[in-house]
């Protein structure tokens, strides 16, 4: 089954590296910003009762941690790969037990405050790279529509 999936490109560009088309950087926020979507597309179809839908947000947010995961450079990234790596397996484990959460919607904010700052980074990042000011891209609206928080 195909999707339209608005991600599925930042995927495949961060999976075969095609940076004359995007920079890393740049194929980052995009991955954080599905990654914050989906999460947040999860936490509302949680609060309505479709477990199902929930499920499927997640397992779209857990892939996009996956990506960024196996994507981690080791070699190059010290101690900022140390933590992104403890960072991704700490998302994966939290969104997949998601439901043993005493308050879930707690919860779903909390992954949503704890992604944020590092969103942020990849932000200044990528306006670094381009030679603008370090300023975070616009974040993806959250359920009212606003993008002044990603919580």
């Amino acid at each position: 089954m195909t999707t339209n999936n608005p991600y599925s490109h930042a995927t495949s560009a961060y999976q075969t590296r095609q940076q004359n088309v995007m920079s890393g950087f740049e194929v980052a926020v995009e991955l954080y910003k599905g990654m914050i979507k989906f999460i947040r597309a999860g936490k509302e179809c949680h609060k309505q009762g479709d477990l199902e839908a929930m499920c499927n947000d997640l397992q779209k947010a857990t892939k996009i941690i996956t990506t960024l995961h196996t994507n981690v450079n080791f070699k190059e990234g010290g101690e900022a790969a140390l933590f992104l790596n403890s960072f991704y397996m700490d998302l994966f484990k939290d969104l997949t037990f998601i439901l043993r959460a005493n308050d879930t919607q707690a919860k779903f904010d909390e992954i949503i405050a704890r992604i944020q700052p590092v969103y942020e980074i990849w932000c200044q990042h990528a306006a670094n790279e381009r030679g603008e000011a370090a300023s975070a891209s616009t974040p993806p609206a959250n359920e009212s529509g606003s993008t002044d928080t990603l919580q």
